[in-house]
């Protein structure tokens, strides 16, 4: 056995094995799931649209946070044929049904510092900067993922613009935390 310092002052034993290498055991998760745990601001944001129309505003999400928000994931749903979305870098003072992003440590009473909008009625006033994504979707019912880490630093926004479709029902949304130090 041999013996580490922690910086503290304290010491404690540490296995090596037959190869002089020290013995180690690590605990990994992933970084929304420590959010959520931790400090309970880990958050899904979804907008549902049963006929959206081309060049439609369909979800806005704005910080006003101190934090950045971290999105790490976008997930959808399509059943119309050859849909394309554009998730955009947006600015503009939005209309549109307020969304109330559910938190994943149900229970915890926090709820996201945002201004979220979105669903059937659409997203209105919504001027579109940077296309950070354009996520394509097929002609039947499916899902697609894409894994992101996507900042969004306070009072700055994201909006996704159903870009090209045929109109059936859609959803879409994304799973994301604010920064942890």
């Amino acid at each position: 056995m041999s013996i580490i310092e922690d910086g503290t002052g304290n010491a404690f034993k540490a296995e090596v094995n037959k190869l002089k290498q020290l013995v180690v055991r690590a605990i990994v998760e992933l970084d929304i799931n420590h959010a959520a745990e931790s400090s309970a601001e880990a958050y899904f944001i979804e907008a549902v649209d049963a006929g959206p129309t081309a060049n439609e505003y369909t979800l806005y999400f704005k910080n006003t946070s101190e934090t950045d928000f971290i999105i790490n994931a976008i997930d959808g749903f399509v059943t119309d044929a050859d849909v394309k979305w554009l998730l955009v870098v947006a600015t503009g003072t939005t209309t549109g049904t307020e969304i109330i992003p559910v938190n994943f440590h149900v229970g915890s009473g926090n709820e996201a510092d945002a201004i979220v909008r979105g669903g059937a009625a659409g997203v209105g006033s919504v001027t579109p900067g940077t296309v950070l994504r354009t996520i394509y979707g097929g002609a039947a019912l499916n899902r697609f993922r894409i894994e992101a880490h996507i900042i969004i630093p306070k009072n700055k926004a994201i909006a996704f613009e159903y870009d090209v479709g045929t109109g059936g029902a859609v959803t879409i949304g994304f799973s994301g935390f604010y920064k942890q130090d």
